[in-house]
C-alpha cells in the first residue's frame, strides 16, 4: 500500500519517538510505500532540511501556513498517487490543502487528532483544559457555519484558520484516535465517520539497545526526573512545589529538568524555586539527545510526570522502556497507560503533597521499585507493541480503502 503521512512535525532524524516517525517507519519495515509531508523549519535542526530520506520514508518539508501553499501543492504532486493519506496533529495547519487536494484526486483520509485539548478553539486553557468547560460551539467544520459567522464575530482571518483547522476533521473518510478520551471528546463533537482506536505507540527497540553510558552528573541522589516544556499544563509547578517534603526525608534528592528552555521558562522556574528555598536541589539540563535522555531515564531512582493535561503521554512509554518508575497524575489518557499500584503511582491532580507522598513511597519501597518496572514492561509488550499495533493500522487501512471500515 503507498501511504502518505501529513503531520505538523512529521517524520525526523532526531525525535525517534514522534508518532509521525514511529507509524511511517513501522509500514517502511512490513514493506509499504510511504512518504511524509511536514513543515519546513530552519530554526530547528530536526526540520530544516526540505527533502530527505529516513530510513526507506522519502521526507518532504515545506512552509507552515493556514492558506493555500504552493510549496505543499509542489509536494504533492511529486509524491506517488497515495492509496491512503493519514493526517496526525490537533493543529495540523497543512490538512486543509492536503484534504482538497484528495477529495479531487478520490483518495481516502484518516485522521489521529493527537489531544483535543491541545485545541484553542475547543480549550478556552490549555494549560489547565479540565479546570474550564471546553467550548465545543466554536469550531467551526463547514463552510455555511464560517458564512453565518462571519458578520457577526467581525474576526475573519481568525474564523477562517478556525474552519481550516476543523473542515478536514469533519470530511476524513475515517478516525484513528489515539485513547479512548479522543474518540470520545470526537463523538461529542458530531463525528459520525466510522472510526478505531489504536493507541500510539513508541521505538522502544532503539531504547532497550542504547549503549548503556552513565550519566556525566555529580548531582546527589536520589534523582527525581522531570521531562517536559515548562509551562503549567506539564505540571512543573508541582514537580518543585514537592520538593520540600521529599527533601525532609531524603535532604540530598534532586530534581532534573529535561527540557528545551526559553530564559522566561527558566526564570519562572527558579523564581518558584528560590521562594521555596530548593534552588540548590534542581539541575537544569536542558535539551538532551535521544541517547542522553535514555540513559538518564535508567539511572534515575523515578520520572515525576504531574500533567495537567496529555495528547497520549509519550513519556510514561519511554519512562517504562527504560525502567525507571513512574508517578503521574489520574487524569484521562494518562489512566489508559497507568495503572495505580501495577505500571506507575497515580495521584490527584493539582496536588503536590500528594505527588510528594507517592515518591516517598516509592522511594522507601525498593520491592515497589521493582513491581512498578516489571508492570511496565509487560504494559509494552501487551498493550504498546509495534507488532500489535502496526498490523492493527494495517488492517485499518485496508478497510478504509475497500470502504468497508470496522467500527472501533
Amino acid at each position: 500500500m503507498n501511504v502518505l503521512i501529513v503531520g505538523q512535525g512529521g517524520v525526523t532524524r532526531e525525535f525517534r519517538h514522534w508518532p509521525e516517525r514511529v507509524l511511517a517507519l513501522a509500514l517502511a519495515r512490513r514493506g509499504h510505500t510511504v512518504w511524509s509531508i511536514g513543515t519546513f523549519d530552519r530554526t530547528r535542526t530536526a526540520l530544516a532540511t526540505r527533502d530527505e530520506q529516513i530510513e526507506g520514508v522519502q521526507v518532504y518539508r515545506v512552509r507552515s501556513a493556514y492558506w493555500p501553499n504552493g510549496e505543499l501543492a509542489r509536494a504533492l504532486r511529486r509524491g506517488p498517487r497515495p492509496d491512503i493519506i493519514h493526517f496526525m496533529h490537533p493543529r495540523n495547519v497543512l490538512a486543509a490543502q492536503t484534504t482538497a487536494w484528495a477529495l479531487k484526486q478520490r483518495i481516502p483520509t484518516v485522521y489521529t487528532w493527537l489531544g483535543p485539548f491541545h485545541d484553542h478553539y475547543l480549550a478556552p486553557d490549555r494549560e489547565r483544559p479540565f479546570e474550564v468547560a471546553p467550548t465545543y460551539e466554536r469550531l467551526i467544520f463547514s463552510r455555511l457555519a464560517l458564512l453565518r459567522r462571519l458578520p457577526i464575530e467581525r474576526a475573519p482571518r481568525d474564523l477562517i484558520r478556525n474552519y481550516r483547522l476543523h473542515w478536514p476533521l469533519r470530511m476524513a473518510t475515517a478516525l484513528a484516535p489515539c485513547s479512548e478520551f479522543e474518540a470520545g471528546m470526537m463523538r461529542k463533537l458530531g463525528m459520525h465517520q466510522l472510526q478505531t482506536m489504536i493507541p500510539l505507540w513508541i521505538d522502544d527497540q532503539s531504547i532497550r539497545t542504547t549503549p548503556r553510558i552513565p550519566p556525566p552528573l555529580s548531582q546527589p541522589r536520589p534523582w527525581l526526573l522531570f521531562v517536559g516544556q515548562i509551562t503549567p499544563r506539564k505540571g512543573y509547578d508541582l514537580a518543585v512545589r514537592a520538593l520540600p517534603t521529599i527533601l525532609a526525608q531524603y535532604p540530598t534528592a534532586t530534581l532534573l529538568v529535561v527540557s528545551g528552555l526559553n530564559q522566561a521558562q527558566r526564570s519562572e522556574l527558579l523564581q518558584l524555586a528560590g521562594q521555596l528555598g530548593v534552588e540548590r536541589h534542581i539541575e537544569m539540563l536542558g535539551f538532551l539527545p535521544d541517547a542522553e535522555l535514555v540513559n538518564l531515564f535508567r539511572a534515575s531512582d523515578t520520572l515525576l510526570f504531574p500533567t495537567r493535561y496529555e495528547g497520549f503521554g509519550l513519556p510514561l512509554l519511554e519512562a517504562m522502556a527504560a525502567e525507571c518508575p513512574i508517578v503521574t497524575t489520574d487524569i484521562p489518557v494518562v489512566r489508559e497507560i497507568v495503572t495505580d499500584q501495577q505500571n506507575g503511582l497515580l495521584v490527584a491532580p493539582n496536588d503536590a503533597v500528594a505527588l510528594a507522598k507517592a515518591t516517598l513511597q516509592l522511594l522507601d519501597t525498593p520491592a515497589l521499585r521493582q513491581k512498578l518496572i516489571a508492570g511496565g514492561q509487560a504494559t509494552l509488550r501487551t498493550r504498546f507493541a509495534e507488532a500489535t499495533l502496526a498490523p492493527q493500522i494495517e488492517q485499518f487501512y485496508r478497510d478504509v480503502v475497500a470502504g468497508a471500515p470496522r467500527h472501533g
